[in-house]
C-alpha cells in the first residue's frame, strides 16, 4: 500500500473519531438540559417571591448614605452593639474585688475577738464596746482591730432539752471559732462556760490575773468545775447597767476568756474594763 493511501485513512479515523466525540458532547448536553431548565425556573420562582414580600428586588433598593459620625453618635452605636461585651466582665470583676476584700479583711489580725453570746440591744452594746472600751485602752486599740461576733445563740443546755437547727449550727459555730483561737473573750451566760469548763477551754482566772487582784474582786467571780472536777475561778460576773438589760433577770451575763486566745493580754484588759463599768 502506497504511503498516500495509508495518509488518508488515517485522516478518515481521525475524522470519525472527532465526529463521535462531537456526538456524544451533544448527547450530553442534550441529556443536561431539563436540569438547567428547572434550576432556572427555580431561581425565576425565587426571585418571585422575593418581588411579592418587599415590592421590589432587593438588589435594586438604593443604599442608605450614611455620613461621618460624631462622638455622639459613635458612644450610641458603640453602646447599642458592644454594651454587654462591657457590662458582664465589669459586673465580673466587681464581684472578684469584693470577694478579695472581704477575704483580706476577714482573715487580717485583729487585737481583740470578742463574742458576745444570747443577748439583745446588741447595737447599742456593739457601739459601747467599739468607742468606751477603745478610749479605756488610750487609742492603742481602734474599732477595727476588734472584731465581735454578736450573731451567736446558744441555749442552756443543761435543762436537757431538744434545740432546733438554728440553735445546734449557732454553737457549731461558736465551737469552730474557739477551736481555731478565734475567741479571745466572751460576754455569756453561765452555762456555756460550764459546757467548756469541764473540756478544759476556759481559762482559769488565777492564769491571768494575780491573787491580790481576784481577791479584790472575789464577789463578782463565777465558779465552775474543770475536767477533774475541781472547781476553779473561770469568770466576772459583768455589773454594768447596758450589759445586764441585753440579758434577763435570773441569768445575768459573764465575762469569760478562753485557753486558746491569741490575745491574751489584751483580754485581761478587756475583763478588766467591763469590770469595771
Amino acid at each position: 500500500m502506497s504511503k498516500v493511501k495509508k495518509d488518508k485513512i488515517k485522516e478518515t479515523e481521525k475524522e470519525q473519531k472527532n465526529t463521535e466525540e462531537v456526538k456524544e458532547k451533544e448527547t450530553a448536553a442534550e441529556e443536561n438540559e431539563p436540569e438547567k431548565a428547572e434550576k432556572n425556573d427555580f431561581d425565576e420562582l425565587i426571585k418571585a417571591k422575593e418581588e411579592r414580600v418587599y415590592g421590589k428586588d432587593r438588589e435594586e433598593e438604593p443604599e442608605e448614605e450614611i455620613g461621618p459620625m460624631t462622638f455622639r453618635k459613635k458612644l450610641e452605636f458603640f453602646w447599642e452593639y458592644y454594651k454587654w461585651f462591657v457590662i458582664i466582665p465589669s459586673i465580673i470583676i466587681v464581684i472578684v474585688v469584693v470577694m478579695i476584700v472581704s477575704y483580706l479583711d476577714e482573715s487580717r489580725e485583729r487585737a481583740l475577738e470578742l463574742s458576745i453570746m444570747n443577748a439583745v440591744n446588741l447595737p447599742e452594746l456593739m457601739y459601747v464596746v467599739e468607742h468606751d472600751y477603745t478610749a479605756y485602752t488610750g487609742g492603742e486599740v481602734s474599732a477595727k482591730d476588734i472584731r465581735i461576733e454578736s450573731d451567736l445563740q446558744y441555749p442552756n443546755t443543761e435543762t436537757g432539752e431538744i434545740f432546733g437547727d438554728k440553735y445546734v449550727i449557732s454553737m457549731q459555730k461558736f465551737n469552730s471559732m474557739v477551736l481555731a483561737s478565734r475567741v479571745d473573750v466572751a460576754v455569756t451566760n453561765t452555762w456555756v462556760a460550764n459546757a467548756y469548763s469541764v473540756t478544759d477551754a476556759i481559762l482559769d482566772l488565777r492564769e491571768i490575773f494575780d491573787e491580790e487582784f481576784l481577791n479584790e474582786h472575789s464577789d463578782i467571780i463565777y465558779y465552775s468545775r474543770d475536767s477533774k472536777g475541781e472547781e476553779i475561778p473561770v469568770g466576772f460576773y459583768v455589773g454594768s447597767e447596758l450589759f445586764m438589760e441585753a440579758y434577763e433577770e435570773d441569768t445575768p451575763p459573764i465575762v469569760i476568756s478562753f485557753d486558746s486566745s491569741k490575745h491574751p493580754e489584751e483580754a485581761v484588759r478587756f475583763m478588766e474594763w467591763i469590770i469595771s463599768e
